[in-house]
């Protein structure tokens, strides 16, 4: 991802900070039939501190669309100040030309009411897969979003001779908080001490509580919630003991918890298709749902003639609308 940084005018300023995250849509035939309204998402990627995601919509927003549709979005609505952002979405070819692009007419907010904003009408499916574009390419597209974060202020020469941003209200304006990405680099530097201990399969992981409490209400409430930390103080176990899943797959969940990502290693340690669907499970079983829309997607790679009924039996285990509806999707498909 790039980033850069503008300025104008010496009194009233636009600061705007940009970032471009460039991501493909693997087995793109196999995310059509998911239904109208529901999207894919994109990793997560970061722009002027703030954490952002691409939404893909392959059935369109509305029902029966001929049009996919993209959406940009923020990870959490801004309760303190809104962001207003421009952004641009484009296809690339094979060779990483741009073939199609659009950019949003005027810097969108977003704030407490809004925290997604994109283009309902993008491009036709038709067009999509058509060879006139050419983005289509092994079942896969080439996507790049690019976010322009502006907030308008000015500069205050106060004592001292200092420059110092101030807000357009008036007010002293501080640089984007990054007490987020502190707190975890922090936390992964190993200098915290672990304060929670899990025993998973005779294997022994140590976490801190509050950090995996706050990504999973599972471990939430049976850390925090319901007089849970009571009964783990009263009972002064050195460690939680969980059953129900491997512990390769717990140690999937924690590499996500801490890294906001899946653990590609592990993945390739174990074999994509088996410790995905693991990991799927374990998000489940842990009330992760991004990290399980996440594992949902690489599933549909696997979806065929000899494993199409095992991953719906699974999908409908899990509740997992989107993943059932690929398969079915699939199946319909293959009648003649």
């Amino acid at each position: 991802m790039g980033c850069c940084l503008s300025a104008a005018d010496a009194g009233g300023e636009l600061h705007t900070v940009s970032g471009t995250h460039q991501f493909t849509i693997r087995a793109y035939s196999q995310t059509k039939g998911i239904g109208s309204g529901k999207s894919i998402l994109s990793r997560y990627f970061t722009v002027d501190g703030r954490t952002w995601y691409v939404r893909f919509y392959p059935d369109g927003y509305h029902p029966n669309s001929v049009f996919v549709a993209f959406y940009l979005q923020t990870l959490y609505k801004p309760h303190c100040r809104a962001v207003r952002a421009g952004f641009t979405f484009q296809l690339l070819k094979p060779d990483g030309t741009v073939a199609y692009s659009r950019r949003s007419d005027r810097p969108c907010s977003f704030d407490r009411r809004c925290n997604s904003w994109g283009f309902r009408v993008f491009v036709t499916r038709e067009a999509l897969e058509g060879p006139e574009l050419g983005v289509l390419h092994e079942d896969s597209i080439k996507v790049r979003c690019t976010v322009d974060v502006v907030n308008s202020c000015w500069k205050n020469r106060g004592g001292g001779g200092d420059d110092r941003w101030a807000s357009v209200a008036g007010g002293a304006m501080a640089p984007q908080s990054d007490f987020a990405a502190n707190a975890m680099r922090f936390l992964k530097s190993g200098r915290a001490p672990f304060d929670v201990k899990f025993s998973v399969g005779g294997r022994v992981f140590e976490a801190h509580g509050l950090v995996v409490a706050a990504q999973s209400e599972w471990f939430a409430t049976a850390l925090y919630g319901h007089g849970g930390e009571e009964r783990w103080a009263e009972a002064g176990l050195p460690c939680v003991a969980i059953s129900g899943t491997s512990p390769e797959a717990f140690e999937g969940v924690l590499h996500y918890i801490y890294h906001d990502e899946l653990p590609e290693e592990l993945i390739k340690a174990h074999g994509e298709a088996a410790m995905t669907r693991q990991l799927f499970e374990a998000a489940d079983m842990f009330l992760i749902e991004r990290m399980k829309q996440m594992c949902a997607g690489r599933l549909r790679r696997f979806i065929k003639d000899d494993t199409v009924r095992g991953i719906m039996d699974l999908a409908q285990a899990h509740s997992c609308k989107e993943l059932e509806q690929a398969c079915r999707t699939f199946l319909g498909r293959r009648r003649p």
